[in-house]
């Protein structure tokens, strides 16, 4: 009887056994499969102007357990990854199991200056987001803007002689975007930047922005139809409201 007993609790305990081990092997086959079908096999780009597909895949790249879909999906969808310079955000979708889709979403290039062989882009608080060897399209050009070019870091403020220059710059390109009015150029003269429209240069100073550029379609219109070949100076840079009067300086001949 006692030995019907042992062998009862025997076979009921190698039935346990056999029945984990089998519930192990069925968990690491679902987990192999899973790593298996969710492998990173292919990395596509969306969205990027500026920024290198390559450089956007070394970046999602760069942690080591990228090599899962599902991670990248869950990582970079829902947690606050930072972005490359030239990026302002990032989403995430898989087009397979093996497949993942980055779809970029690049700041606005506030402007650029010449630098080395091409161009260095920067957003509108004046930080490095890139270089590139084409002239970027609606972004403007400043010229004379004193930049310390061996202290330049894409991700980094430019290392600049006067720090508010960008916040003027960001203020006047919204103004400018209001009215509608697209400068041919900028320079950076003594901290103030100057506007070129045509033969038109325009002062506007450092103050009373808003008044000062409303001021500028109807003027630009009138200088076009009266002076249209006459390169001249328009003084806005002491106006206000309560002026009457604004001078326009046609060069010397």
């Amino acid at each position: 009887m006692k030995q019907r007993e042992k062998k009862h609790k025997k076979k009921k305990r190698q039935g346990v056994i056999l029945g984990l081990l089998i519930f192990i092997l069925g968990i690491l086959i679902v987990l192999f499969s899973f790593m298996l079908l969710f492998h990173t096999q292919r990395i596509e780009v969306k969205g990027n102007k500026y920024s290198k597909e390559e450089d956007v895949i070394e970046w999602l790249k760069k942690d080591k357990y990228t090599a899962n879909t599902v991670y990248i999906w869950g990582r970079y969808n829902f947690t606050h990854p930072n972005q490359l310079p030239a990026v302002e955000s990032s989403r995430i979708t898989l087009k397979r199991p093996w497949t993942v889709q980055v779809t970029v979403k690049e700041k606005e290039v506030s402007g650029y200056i010449e630098y080395k062989d091409g161009y260095l882009c920067f957003d509108k608080k004046g930080t490095a987001m890139l270089t590139t060897t084409d002239k970027p399209d609606g972004a403007a050009n400043l010229e004379g803007l004193d930049v310390n070019t061996s202290k330049v870091k894409i991700g980094e403020v430019l290392p600049v002689s006067d720090k508010d220059i960008f916040e003027r710059i960001m203020e006047l390109s919204k103004l400018f975007k209001k009215y509608k009015l697209t400068p041919d150029r900028i320079v950076c003269s003594k901290g103030n930047p100057v506007f070129y429209f045509g033969n038109v240069k325009v002062l506007v100073g450092k103050t009373n922005y808003e008044d000062r550029v409303a001021q500028l379609p109807p003027i630009l219109e009138k200088l076009a139809g009266q002076y249209p070949d006459t390169t001249g100076t328009l003084h806005l840079e002491n106006y206000d409201a309560s002026d009457k009067v604004i001078r326009f300086v046609p060069d010397k001949k």
